[in-house]
């Protein structure tokens, strides 16, 4: 796992995990506040096709994201070989 940070500190992303030959964002919220910006200007600037955040919401899909609630992140691996994503 790596950590990514912008070069003029305006924003990072907590992890970056390497699943099979991708690399997949992953950003944390301790709570409810949903807002992705970062993540979403990381993936955009990169041309990822996956990232998850994962937070005390519920689950959620979103076309370039998904949400797990924060229980649930020790199952990203097996999602993310279960789905569209690999």
């Amino acid at each position: 796992m790596f950590y990514w940070s912008a070069e003029r500190g305006t924003g990072e992303i907590d992890f970056l995990v390497q699943m099979d030959d991708k690399i997949v964002p992953v950003e944390v919220k301790a709570e409810e506040n949903l807002q992705e910006k970062r993540l979403r200007i990381f993936v955009q600037k990169y041309d990822m096709k996956y990232a998850v955040r994962t937070s005390m919401s519920d689950y959620r899909e979103q076309e370039w994201m998904v949400n797990f609630p924060l229980y649930y992140i020790g199952n990203l691996n097996q999602y993310y070989q279960d789905t569209k994503y690999s």
